[in-house]
């Protein structure tokens, strides 16, 4: 009895293990996919949204064409023809051919990775739709999909309320759009960071985890630190407080600075040091739920492990915001604060989709 049960038949695991090659084979071109497309997007977010790493420049962007220019000549009729803009003279524009031609390549590169960009989200789009073999990649694509068009009606939203709220209109709006852009743009790039490092498997035993309550909660307070951030990076308010943790005179600024503006609410949209206040609170806030996330989590290792994890995130990502803070929000301290920021936000969604582990039941 005991060798009939341990009998084994030749034929019996083929249709189980045949299929099992094929389909890791699809899960590590869709994690390669991925992060092409992670390299794409944080391109695109650099030269699109992060555009203070060339504060010497003319602000608007000269025309570009589809093939730069490819000799000098070409190059100076370009310089003389935006020189010749309006905008340009009346901004006083005083660059010269070599700053010039850093503009011209900046705009090109801009307009460059967001045509790849898209590109390549519609072709792994398709794809996932129409090939069966990644039709389990279609609820990513579906995901950053809604993504976008959540993006398109803030976009809408802000350019449909700021005609008729005379408090926004007042003051510079550019720095809405900023926080709309690094928000969303974050959120996007946070999934598809994830979906490299996680990648979907559909031979895997144990499904992916939903988000649930707890999960949209956790991910809910990131993005909103990550609005707030941009906010905060929009205002430059690292130029009215850069001391960390209290202010010059005690632990939050006079409550006179927090409440300048009229009304109330416009402090939380423009106000230098409310903004800072608000980011402070909720990158605080966010830290301490994470160690009692920590404490709470028990003996599972899987659920201490994820917790340690984010904790160790956030804590690096605090670590380089208090260092742009103290030197006074240079770009490129600014831009790393940021890529921590989805870094943590990746983590986050890899974390809370990860299947559980499970006890495993031999002897």
């Amino acid at each position: 009895m005991a060798i009939a049960e341990n009998l084994i038949w030749p034929s019996a695991p083929a249709p189980a293990v045949a299929p099992a090659a094929p389909a890791r084979a699809e899960t590590l071109v869709l994690r390669i996919y991925f992060l092409m497309l992670a390299i794409l997007g944080l391109a695109a977010l650099v030269l699109n949204v992060e555009n203070r790493l060339t504060p010497d420049l003319f602000a608007i962007a000269p025309p570009v064409d589809l093939l730069p220019p490819l000799s000098d000549q070409a190059w100076f009729g370009a310089f003389t023809v935006h020189q010749q803009d309006p905008v340009f003279a009346a901004c006083g524009g005083s660059e010269n051919l070599a700053q010039f031609k850093v503009l011209y390549w900046w705009e090109w590169l801009r307009r460059a990775s967001m045509l790849l960009v898209a590109g390549s989200f519609a072709s792994g789009f398709f794809i996932a739709a129409l090939w069966p073999g990644y039709r389990f990649a279609l609820r990513r694509h579906v995901v950053l999909g809604l993504i976008g068009l959540g993006y398109l009606a803030a976009a809408w939203g802000l350019a449909l309320a700021l005609p008729h709220v005379a408090d926004l209109v007042r003051y510079n709006t550019g720095q809405y759009r900023h926080a709309l852009d690094m928000t969303f743009a974050s959120a996007a790039l946070a999934l598809v960071l994830a979906s490299a490092i996680a990648a979907p498997d559909p031979t895997s035993s144990r499904p992916a985890r939903r988000l649930g309550l707890a999960g949209s909660v956790w991910i809910g307070l990131i993005v909103l630190d990550i609005g707030s951030g941009a906010l905060f990076a929009a205002r430059d308010a690292a130029t009215v407080w850069r001391g960390f943790p209290g202010y010059e005179t005690g632990l939050l600024p006079p409550l006179d600075r927090l409440v300048a503006y009229t009304p109330l609410w416009l402090n939380f949209t423009f106000n230098q040091y409310t903004i800072q206040v608000v980011h402070r609170v909720l990158s605080i806030g966010l830290w301490v739920a994470l160690i009692g996330n920590l404490i709470w989590s028990g003996g599972r290792r899987d659920a201490r492990g994820g917790a340690a994890l984010l904790l160790v995130l956030v804590i690096a990502q605090m670590a380089a915001g208090i260092a742009a803070l103290r030197l006074g929000g240079p770009a490129a301290a600014s831009l790393l604060h940021e890529l921590g920021a989805i870094v943590l936000l990746a983590g986050a969604f890899v974390v809370l989709t990860l299947p559980r582990l499970r006890p495993d039941p031999s002897p």
